[in-house]
């Protein structure tokens, strides 16, 4: 019986001195639970403001570490290609918008000089939304010396319109990329149609009355902020629009990687092909019925490297000319959809090759 007693006594003692609390604590995990700590608060009654001159874009959560154990998750790789730095238009069909290689807390106070320059006056905007209303403009048979009131004498001209205020709709939001924003514009006239309250938020639901003022504004500010005319211009009050994520790489309830896009269903699906296009994978079929591409994928592409290597040596499949997948786009509501990665069979496949292949697709798309 004291045998027993000593036995149980021992091993007791044993586990003490190896877990977090005892003698030798294994701190190797603590980096799993790592939390940022709160924002240092001073009281009201002391009259200190404090503001940050070089504000740090939030970055996404990462869900890999809980995944991970007994190893810190491996580095993303770094993707780059041809058109990343360009300010540039992109198109969907009748839709346009304007893609910018800046965060919004830059692009925002752009757009507000731009039209202050223009001698255009704001009478709405919500920061938090990324949303600028301009004032009405009458616009008669003068020369103008500004460029706004010049491109929407132009497009009156071209439609034959005389009659009727104009104004515009803007709206600042995140790209799909990090550090990117994209600038979406709506014009309105009070003589055609109805009228857009000034308040609305999205844009996806206002028809400019003269697409021509869109595609000319789009322009007009892509030269502007591709000039560089405003440089180092930070807005604070625009930091909650980096917040609003349109790709987000997170991880399911099993531990595997997806991409959460939120975006329409037109839009969703358009941009994985873009991407895929982009990266220059190979697309052996799709059925867009089902939301699937199966694609080959070369182990440079996904590492960027000429000489294959790393890949190779982490991942038992695939052959000498690359990794055959099956990627699916499901939709969860009307603007939202995932992107997850599988075999050809449709099966789960290494974490750590799903999530490359997920931030290599959302590094490319546009």
């Amino acid at each position: 019986m004291r045998f027993v007693i000593l036995a149980f006594v021992l091993l007791a003692g044993c586990s003490w001195l190896s877990d977090d609390k005892g003698l030798f604590v294994d701190r190797s995990d603590d980096y799993i639970d790592a939390r940022e700590g709160p924002e240092l608060l001073i009281p009201d009654d002391l009259g200190v403001r404090l503001e940050d001159p070089f504000p740090i874009p939030q970055i996404p959560t990462q869900a890999n570490s809980s995944f991970y154990p007994g190893r810190p998750p491996l580095p993303d790789a770094i993707y780059s290609n041809d058109n990343r730095d360009e300010v540039r238009i992109q198109r969907l069909g009748d839709r346009r918008w304007l893609v910018v290689p800046e965060p919004p807390t830059r692009v925002w106070p752009k757009i507000k000089q731009f039209l202050a320059e223009n001698g255009v006056a704001v009478t709405a905007e919500v920061p938090g939304q990324g949303r600028i209303t301009t004032e009405w403009l009458e616009i008669t048979d003068e020369e103008y010396r500004d460029v706004i009131r010049t491109l929407l004498q132009d497009a009156r001209s071209a439609d034959s319109l005389s009659t009727g205020r104009e104004r515009l709709f803007l709206r600042i939001e995140q790209g799909l990329r990090q550090l990117t924003s994209e600038v979406h514009v709506r014009h309105a006239n009070d003589s055609i149609g109805l009228s857009t309250p000034d308040t609305v938020v999205d844009l996806l639901l206002v028809t400019s009355d003269l697409p021509g003022v869109e595609q000319a504004m789009l322009s007009e500010l892509g030269a502007y902020i591709a000039a560089r005319v405003a440089e180092q211009t930070v807005s604070m009050v625009a930091q909650e629009i980096a917040g609003r994520e349109k790709a987000v790489l997170e991880r399911d309830s099993l531990g595997d990687p997806i991409l959460r896009l939120y975006l329409d269903e037109e839009r969703a699906w358009a941009t994985l092909g873009q991407s895929l296009s982009n990266a220059e994978i190979d697309v052996i079929d799709q059925n867009r019925d089902a939301g699937i591409y199966y694609v080959n994928i070369t182990e440079n592409v996904l590492t960027g490297e000429e000489e294959p290597g790393f890949f190779r040596r982490l991942f038992t499949f695939g052959g000498n000319d690359g990794f055959e997948l099956l990627i699916r786009l499901s939709k969860k509501a009307e603007r939202e959809h995932v992107l997850t990665v599988h075999d050809p069979e449709g099966r789960t496949i290494e974490r750590e090759l799903g999530q490359q292949v997920l931030v290599l697709i959302r590094e490319f798309a546009t």
